[in-house]
Formats: C-alpha cells, sequence, structure tokens
C-alpha cells in the first residue's frame, strides 16, 4: 500500500506548490485558483476558448483538480495546505486514472510550442515564465536546467521527465514546478 505522507523534500515542494497557486491567500486552494492559472495562460498568449491548446491546458487542470479532491477530500471542494499535499503526493502515484503528470506536462508542452516544431527555444521558455510573472534570469536558468542535452531547445521528453522529477524526486530545487504553476 503507499504511504500517504511524501517524503519531507517532497512536502516541501508540494508546500511551495500550494503557497503559489493560492493566489487569493485564503489558506486553501479551489478551482478557482487553478481557474486563474489557466485564465493566465489564456491571456499571457492570446488564446480563444476554442483553440485546442486553451482547452487542453483547460482539460488537463481541471483533471488534475478532480484527482486531488479524490485525494484529498470526501466532502467539499477546498483543500488546506496539508491536504493539498498528501493529495498531490498521492495523487502523482496513482496510476488507476489519469496520468497527471503527463497529462498537464503534455498540455503545457504544447502551449509553449508555439511554433510547433516539437521543441521548447528559449525564447519560448521565456515567453512562458513572463506570462507566469517569474523574473527572465531565474527563467533562463531554468531553461539551462531543463536543457539537459546541452542542444539549445527543450524536447518534449525533457519536459516530461522534468514534470516527473519534479513529482517524484528528492531535489527541492527541481526545476519541472513550472508544469504545475510554480517557476
Amino acid at each position: 500500500m503507499r504511504s500517504s505522507t511524501p517524503s519531507p523534500a517532497i512536502a516541501e515542494r508540494f508546500g511551495r506548490l500550494f503557497d503559489a497557486l493560492d493566489t487569493d491567500r485564503d489558506e486553501a486552494v479551489t478551482w478557482d485558483d487553478y481557474q486563474r492559472l489557466v485564465d493566465s495562460y489564456m491571456s499571457g498568449y492570446a488564446l480563444e476558448p476554442d483553440d485546442r491548446r486553451a482547452q487542453a491546458i483547460h482539460a488537463s487542470y481541471q483533471m488534475l483538480w478532480l484527482e486531488l479532491l479524490r485525494h484529498g477530500t470526501r466532502t467539499g471542494t477546498r483543500l488546506d495546505k496539508d491536504s493539498f499535499v498528501t493529495a498531490m503526493h498521492l495523487a502523482s502515484e496513482d496510476r488507476s486514472r489519469f496520468n497527471m503528470t503527463e497529462g498537464v506536462a503534455e498540455a503545457a508542452f504544447d502551449l509553449l510550442d508555439a511554433d510547433d516544431d516539437g521543441s521548447i527555444s528559449e525564447a519560448e521558455y521565456t515567453a512562458y515564465a513572463k506570462v507566469l510573472g517569474a523574473a527572465a534570469e531565474n527563467a533562463l536558468a531554468r531553461f539551462t536546467q531543463l536543457d539537459t542535452d546541452g542542444d539549445g531547445t527543450i524536447s518534449r521528453r525533457e519536459f516530461v521527465l522534468s514534470a516527473r522529477e519534479y513529482l517524484f524526486g528528492e531535489d527541492t530545487d527541481a526545476p519541472g514546478g513550472f508544469v504545475f504553476g510554480v517557476i
């Protein structure tokens, strides 16, 4: 049976994710917090609601949210920090339904790959960081970390693996958290 208690490194990481997502500072994460993240993508990339990338990003975060609720609470639609950390841990390890690691990462990759060439350039990544309100120098440092083969672009494989490392690795500064809303 899976442990509902994440390692200290993962608990710290998911706690930081909670803090980033709780944009209204009400000490809970709700769908409204995720919707604000989706809305940031929509406005930052000037996407219309019927754009396939907009629909994919919305659907993947909505499915993630439903999985978090399934693992975090039996009633209600709010997760406090402890419930969120536990739910993120359990949902990231649960393969019985939606593979949130890859679902969200794949939708985010398609959004960032603006020219549809199958990779994320430094300019595309920097544009993404700007949408999320991150400083350019932080974005460039993370870009370099994510470009593990040093070819000057982030491949789909590198991108998805970074999300996995964020969810399962012990490195508290794993760069893949941007997939889930942290940069």
